[in-house]
């Protein structure tokens, strides 16, 4: 090869130099092409973690103060006539497990939102959620794990379990409330549970409409034999899933 590259004239070693430069220009500008999109990836990359919120509740315990009201077979926000379906053994004169309401002295009702739902994000939280997730139930003495056939159930499936935040739009370093208790624990009209162990799914869109999800792990003590009777909510570790794993392990 190199006694051919010997002979070739001062016209070939033109083309030749031609076709090698014409290949390193495009070289170069594939080159220039790819790391221009990486950088403009970079710059969206950062931009989404710039607008990204993070919901978590505050931890510790908080008193929620309850009531028990005949309402028939309702839950707040879900159809009756799917509630009914629900339970049908429910009496009708049964009393359900609400949030206490008051009126005020200018006749307004006043409801006991609770919790502390915070943006810890730089973006905000839009159409935000908290899905109730129970893995244990104590009834009375008695511990009961609620394995994936039992969530399946409607009373402790997602569906019925999933609430709106008041406000769901959160600004960052805002926080917002719940506006009513997990169906399993309003629809507990014999009053037996003491407690109930699970984890939450907390879900909101970012400004660029994609799902943004956190979970914590929850912890709900029932007394409803108490004069004022109430729960204690308490939000505890954040995990990085909705596995069960995780709450063996904040237990």
């Amino acid at each position: 090869m190199l006694d051919a590259l010997k002979n070739l004239t001062l016209a070939q070693w033109g083309f030749l130099s031609q076709i090698v430069l014409t290949f390193i220009t495009l070289l170069g500008i594939l080159t220039s092409m790819w790391l221009s999109i990486k950088a403009l990836r970079e710059v969206q990359t950062d931009r989404k973690l710039r607008q990204r919120p993070f919901l978590a509740f505050q931890r510790g315990g908080h008193k929620v103060q309850i009531e028990f009201k005949v309402a028939g077979k309702s839950v707040p926000g879900i159809n009756p006539r799917y509630v009914a379906t629900v339970v049908p053994d429910m009496p009708p004169k049964a009393e359900t497990v609400r949030l206490k309401q008051e009126t005020t002295k200018d006749g307004r009702l006043h409801v006991h939102f609770y919790s502390h739902l915070k943006n810890y994000g730089l973006g905000p939280a839009i159409s935000t959620a908290v899905t109730w997730i129970p893995f244990e139930i104590w009834v009375g003495s008695d511990q009961f794990s609620i394995d994936e056939k039992k969530l399946a159930e409607p009373i402790y499936g997602k569906s019925m379990n999933r609430l709106p935040a008041a406000s769901s739009h959160i600004l960052p370093g805002e926080e917002s409330q719940l506006t009513r208790l997990p169906t399993f624990i309003v629809l507990d009209y014999e009053k037996k549970i003491k407690r109930v162990d699970g984890i939450l799914e907390i879900a909101c869109n970012d400004v660029f409409a994609q799902r943004q999800l956190s979970y914590q792990v929850f912890h709900i003590f029932t007394d409803y034999t108490d004069q004022s009777p109430h729960l204690i909510v308490t939000f505890s570790d954040l995990v990085d899933s909705q596995d069960r794993k995780h709450l063996e392990n904040a237990t």
